[in-house]
């Protein structure tokens, strides 16, 4: 496995479109693969028969969640590419409680570099959902709920980082601030590089002696 970015934010602060347009200006430059964890998930769990749709996989049962997360994580791992993974940090379940997006076992396995958290003001946040018609199903929560959302998502990003002793970098999305999130999340890439093959050992074999 090559390097593995973590990228994450709640639904509406915009990480995906940064994501998407600072990988386009830097493909060439630092080879990295998108990789849609909830993607992943989501084709796991339909492949087993037990959601429809992205959004009732927060309606499974907490231990069933772990256990799909668990195999997406490990067939992510065994990507052989440089990846930059579009994910969750936090997990609003139907509850209303939270589950994190990654277990001690997940970020062992995954050893990520760093996390890049992706925020906005919550009524920033609340104007994106409303206006997202590619998630029916998705609920549009008041201002207060987002914001603790935001809190927990980088309490969790924050433990993430700890934990696997990764870089962490809040990048902020506001109305007017595209360009320079976009701007930031290229200089952190280009700070942590990408994987380079290990130069090839010197020969400790002596030279044939000259004819």
């Amino acid at each position: 496995m090559g390097k593995m970015i973590i990228v994450a934010g709640v639904p509406g602060a915009g990480k995906s479109t940064v994501l998407l347009e600072a990988w386009k200006r830097i493909e060439k430059e630092l080879n990295y693969t998108i990789v849609s964890f909830g993607t992943e998930m989501l084709r796991l769990c339909q492949e087993a028969g037990l959601v429809s749709n992205r959004d009732e996989m927060r309606n499974l049962n907490p231990d069933l969640q772990e256990e799909m997360q668990w195999r997406s994580a490990k067939r992510i791992a065994e990507r052989p590419e440089n990846i930059l993974l579009d994910t969750h940090c936090a997990i609003k379940v139907a509850s209303g409680s939270y589950l994190p997006g990654f277990t001690p076992r997940m970020l062992e396995r995954m050893s990520p570099h760093a996390i890049i958290l992706v925020d906005a003001h919550e009524a920033e946040i609340r104007g994106r959902r409303k206006l997202d018609q590619s998630r029916p199903f998705r609920t549009i929560e008041d201002y207060e709920d987002i914001l603790e959302h935001k809190v927990i998502n980088r309490a969790y990003a924050a433990a993430f980082s700890a934990r696997s002793g990764s870089l962490l970098c809040i990048i902020q999305n506001n109305t007017g601030e595209f360009e320079r999130a976009v701007r930031q999340f290229i200089e952190t890439l280009q700070f942590i590089g990408v994987e380079r093959p290990p130069a090839p050992a010197p020969s400790t074999h002596p030279s044939p002696p000259s004819a």
